[in-house]
């Protein structure tokens, strides 16, 4: 098919396409109606246990640094276990949450090669989500030293609970472009496929196709106005020749 074929496949069908991403557009925006934001809170936890030399000087050497970083794997596991998520569930039952629940929002992420490991939660309210990662992080450090017999972590970064931050989860204007960009692609599809399957004839093209004879002429689409004008010039006609009759039969 020629540009101006699949341009006037378009111009035909185009209420099938323009009806698909209407349809598309309509579900994106029921699927925003349910939209709910979430808010994200986090803390930067650091590894860190200098030694300390003879003159009582703490410093850091390069086998207490190998020696946290291989620490930080226990320390995730250790911070979404029972041991901490319950002292966060005694010191907050305002949160009406088990620890199995506060577990699960537990997002623990590491860079790699370095001491520090990140926190996070996400809640519909960022007070609630503040409240369990601030508490986790202290009560994972309250609960080290008794858990690994040592005392090298702290907060790094703590969770500000007097931010205004946008939710995380706010992608209702993409979803709702995307959609009828699908809705546009796919009602693209289905003209052309609907094309491709009509074996109907509709040009002089499709005459030789499917005789196999060339096309000595063709006739144009004739308009209904043109129609009508031609009866009424043929209607003219008609009385003209009427009237002059009678003095040809006198003559």
């Amino acid at each position: 098919m020629e540009l101006k074929e699949y341009l006037g496949v378009i111009k035909r069908r185009w209420w099938v396409v323009a009806l698909i991403a209407l349809i598309c557009a309509g579900a994106a925006f029921a699927y925003n109606t349910r939209y709910q934001p979430m808010y994200r809170a986090s803390i930067d936890l650091i590894v860190n246990e200098p030694t300390v030399n003879g003159a009582g000087q703490a410093q850091v050497d390069s086998n207490s640094i190998e020696a946290n970083l291989k620490l930080i794997n226990t320390y995730k596991k250790i911070i979404t276990s029972d041991a901490i998520t319950k002292q966060v569930v005694e010191r907050h039952p305002e949160l009406n949450m088990t620890s199995s629940q506060i577990s699960n929002k537990l997002m623990v992420d590491s860079t790699q090669n370095t001491q520090i490991f990140n926190v996070a939660v996400e809640d519909s309210s960022y007070e609630k989500a503040v409240t369990i990662v601030s508490s986790t992080g202290n009560a994972f450090i309250d609960q080290i030293p008794e858990i690994m017999q040592v005392s090298n972590v702290s907060v790094l970064n703590a969770a500000d609970p007097n931010l205004s931050p946008a939710p995380v989860n706010d992608h209702r204007q993409m979803v709702l472009i995307m959609s009828i960009i699908v809705g546009l692609l796919l009602g693209l599809g289905i003209i052309f496929l609907l094309e491709y399957l009509d074996d109907s004839v509709k040009s002089e093209f499709d005459v030789e196709h499917a005789t196999g004879f060339p096309v000595l002429a063709k006739v144009d689409r004739i308009a209904k106005s043109d129609l009508k004008n031609q009866q009424t010039h043929s209607s003219e006609q008609q009385e003209e020749t009427t009237v002059f009759r009678p003095a040809n039969e006198q003559r």
